[in-house]
């Protein structure tokens, strides 16, 4: 009877501690790195600061490159990750956090596109309540510049995310405030709106969720502009398959509509306008193997997927089957994440061996490699 229920107990403990997890767990889970609408995990307080009222007291680091100079390092992903991280703490009924190098994707892909400083040494400072309805802030602060240079460079950006959370719905807003980004007699970039908003309701055991955000910007040397909208509408459920498996399933409608002239041409294939309607189905597992070790994996499809450009021709969107795979390794109140199977070994223009890497197996040729096991790892310790 002891036995089993220290069993029951290192499950129950392990999982309350797998919360507390990483990009690599929500990526590996086919959802998004930067939080989930619907998996409980702690990366989801970067996207509602009000989930800190559940996710308090821990440290999170996650490995990668913070040379700005390297290539295609612009934008976080498997192949190119950020260095991140930072801890929350609790005082009383509040929590309180720092966390350092959360840089904006879609900002640095357009800064990139006009030819100005990406965004770096970002800081983020949160706070967090309960009176009733739980709330949460976050601001976002990047400012960066050189004098040094041939052509001096300045760039900044700040940004502010609102969370609720009362009952059975939840909801974020963010606001770009600015951001702004110039070289010396050169090209400038300027966010002239930003916005994102979702929402969240829990009907028995089913979540209903909608997204929207939009931005506009534009590059000043030349006056070209580049507009995004998205809107997401899904539905997910959770399932309890025994004491150490979970899984998930997921179905969205998305659109994605872009207006882009010459220098944001490429978020638009090349056409000035582009509109991608796309309806993916996410199926998602999640098993305890032993009070150390959880496995994850998910299948992701697009039941329907088409791409329009400007001229009305339609296409459909290709390989949109994925697989992704991770792993847990635990040891008490730490925690290290990373995805498996992600990477395959290729010979580069001079013959030599090089590592390729994926956001999914589809990169790794079905093998299990044994000299890059994990990758896009991170620490997480709870305390």
């Amino acid at each position: 009877m002891k036995k089993c229920l220290c069993l029951v107990l290192l499950i129950l403990v392990f999982y309350s501690f797998e919360t507390l997890a990483s990009k690599a767990r929500l990526e590996a889970l086919g959802d998004s790195s930067t939080g989930s609408m619907y998996i409980e995990d702690a990366r989801n307080v970067l996207l509602n600061p009000a989930q800190l009222n559940f996710h308090r007291d821990f440290i999170t680091m996650e490995w990668g490159n913070t040379n700005q100079e390297s290539s295609n390092n612009d934008v976080d992903g498997a192949a190119t990750p950020k260095a991140e991280g930072g801890m929350f703490r609790s005082y009383g009924s509040m929590v309180y956090g720092l966390y350092f190098g959360s840089e904006s994707d879609e900002s640095n892909t357009y800064r990139s596109a006009a030819g100005v400083e990406t965004e770096q040494n970002n800081t983020d400072v949160f706070i967090a309540g309960d009176f009733g309805l739980q709330w949460g802030l976050r601001y976002t602060y990047h400012s960066y510049k050189d004098e040094q240079a041939t052509v001096e460079k300045e760039s900044q950006a700040n940004r502010l995310r609102v969370g609720l959370i009362g009952g059975n719905t939840e909801g974020f807003a963010k606001l770009g405030m600015s951001n702004k980004s110039k070289n010396d007699g050169g090209a400038e970039y300027e966010q002239n709106s930003s916005y994102e908003v979702g929402v969240t309701q829990i009907l028995g055991d089913i979540d209903l969720m909608a997204r929207a955000s939009s931005l506009e910007a534009t590059e000043n040397d030349s006056g070209d502009e580049i507009k995004s909208q998205s809107v997401y509408i899904g539905a997910a459920k959770q399932y309890k398959l025994n004491d150490s498996a979970n899984a998930w399933t997921s179905a969205w409608f998305r659109k994605d509509n872009y207006e882009c002239e010459t220098t944001f041409s490429a978020s638009c294939d090349g056409s000035d306008e582009k509109q991608d309607t796309y309806v993916p189905v996410i199926v998602s597992l999640e098993v305890a193997v032993k009070d150390w070790l959880s496995l994850r994996g998910s299948v992701s499809h697009e039941v329907f997927g088409q791409s329009e450009n400007g001229d009305g021709d339609a296409k459909t969107r290709e390989d949109t089957t994925k697989v992704a795979a991770g792993a847990t390794l635990t040891f008490g109140d730490l925690a290290l994440d990373g995805m498996i199977g992600n990477s395959k070994r290729v010979e580069d223009t001079a013959g030599e061996d090089s590592d390729t890497i994926g956001s999914d197996t589809s990169s790794g040729n079905g093998t299990l490699r044994g000299d890059t096991l994990m990758s896009r790892l991170s620490i997480t310790y709870k305390f």
